[in-house]
């Protein structure tokens, strides 16, 4: 205990760890700020003049706006929703037959008598999608008859969705499809959503976790390394518990700083983030905000809970793995490119493989499940799977997985390699 307690005040009295704490502590108020600010409603005021509010002004007009289309969607509010549209578009000549981009179409037109039916319209359009080519109908194309069948059409998107993307019926597929549709029973219909959140704040979780992690990699790159590069080592090394115990207690205090500061960054940032918007929005059913074809059965605030878990268990097998490179690394600057480089790796391989080899191998890096568009993010809103002959692995369950088992094993290996080298 004496020897971890030296430890963890060592690393709290070193200037750049300390600016990194700083970094990720500040991080969380900028961050927070900027997807409610991306907000904007027009609307006619007295004198008929268009008028654009942005930030929380925006999103109080249009919690304001959004009447009866708000709670429970059900059968009903999906045909209100459907007339409501055809109401608007009638009274254009020749209809809307290229939607709200119709140049005839103003801002503050779309905002004060369509925009609360916006996402219902493109999550009807996105369900009744052509089966074959993935393309989507537009909103004057959808029926009464399809708003009423919305609900059983969903199920039926998802496997032609996956069959879609997996290349057709196969073995493989479908075992992919069964995963899909036994997550997708769980989901509550009829969908829910309240006014507030929008997607942008989810992709922000998952943007901050990365960002965090990367600060988290950077204050434990030089516990072991550091003293590498001065040749301190060899003299700690000399002491009665200069390896394994120190090992330990090094290990265990680099885990114990970035854990913490992770725990509160993430904490601090979802307040902050759901605050600028409505916490009643995080009722909203992910279906509806983000994609019918989401088939985990969350809410949008389980969701941001689940990405920071996610994060949480991503940011372990990193900085397992960071200590390990740190112990293997002769220079601080050396340790610090080549966590660099693991840590973006998964990014790369991302865009320079697509296909199933691509999946495994970026999914089974430690820093698998942070990143951008490849982090756990996207892949627990998306239908990618991996798959080992016929037995299809969703990507999350494979990027938990791995850095769950990375997490122990680099833990172990960072100790074994620091009390080992040297002999």
């Amino acid at each position: 205990m004496r020897i971890f307690t030296a430890e963890i005040k060592r690393l709290l009295k070193t200037r750049s760890v300390l600016i990194l704490i700083l970094a990720a502590l500040l991080l969380a108020p900028a961050l927070a700020y900027f997807p409610a600010s991306f907000e904007t409603w027009t609307y006619r005021d007295d004198s008929g003049q268009e008028v654009t509010v942005k930030g929380r002004d925006a999103l109080l007009k249009e919690a304001e706006n959004q009447g009866q289309f708000q709670g429970k969607i059900t059968e009903e509010k999906l045909l209100a929703a459907l007339q409501r549209w055809k109401d608007f578009a009638a009274g254009y000549e020749g209809g809307l037959p290229d939607g709200i981009y119709d140049e005839r179409v103003t801002a503050s037109d779309y905002c004060e008598k369509v925009s609360n039916v916006g996402g219902i319209l493109n999550r009807m359009c996105e369900a009744w999608a052509d089966p074959k080519t993935g393309i989507a109908p537009g909103r004057d194309d959808l029926t009464e008859e399809q708003a009423t069948g919305f609900y059983s059409q969903c199920r039926q998107h998802i496997k032609d969705l996956i069959y879609l993307e997996g290349g057709g019926e196969s073995a493989r597929t479908d075992s992919a499809v069964q995963q899909a549709l036994a997550l997708y029973d769980r989901v509550e219909m009829p969908f829910t959503y309240e006014p507030g959140v929008t997607p942008d704040a989810i992709e922000y979780v998952g943007i901050y976790v990365f960002l965090l992690v990367l600060i988290c990699t950077f204050i434990l790159v030089p516990v072991f390394a550091s003293d590498c590069q001065t040749q301190a080592d060899q003299i700690l090394k000399c002491a009665r518990d200069g390896r394994r115990r120190l090992a330990v207690s090094r290990i265990l205090a680099g885990l114990l700083l970035v854990g913490v500061l992770y725990l509160i960054c993430m904490a601090l940032f979802l307040l902050l983030l759901n605050a600028s918007f409505d916490f009643k929005g995080l009722d909203t059913s992910l279906q509806l905000l983000v994609s019918v074809s989401v088939f985990l059965p969350l809410t949008v605030g389980q969701l941001e809970l689940l990405i920071g878990v996610a994060g949480f268990v991503t940011l372990l097998a990193t900085a397992a793995f960071t200590l390990f490179l740190s112990g293997r690394m002769k220079t601080v600057a050396s340790a610090s490119i080549a966590a660099f480089a693991f840590l973006i790796l998964p990014m790369v391989v991302y865009m320079a493989l697509s296909g199933n080899i691509g999946k495994w191998l970026r999914c089974l890096l430690p820093a698998g499940g942070v990143g951008l568009i490849n982090s756990f993010t996207y892949a627990a809103m998306d239908t990618g799977f991996a798959y080992l002959g016929n037995t299809a692995i969703w990507l999350p369950y494979l990027m938990m997985g791995a850095a769950a088992v990375e997490f122990i094993l680099f833990a172990v290996l960072a100790g074994v390699s620091w009390c080992r080298r040297g002999k």
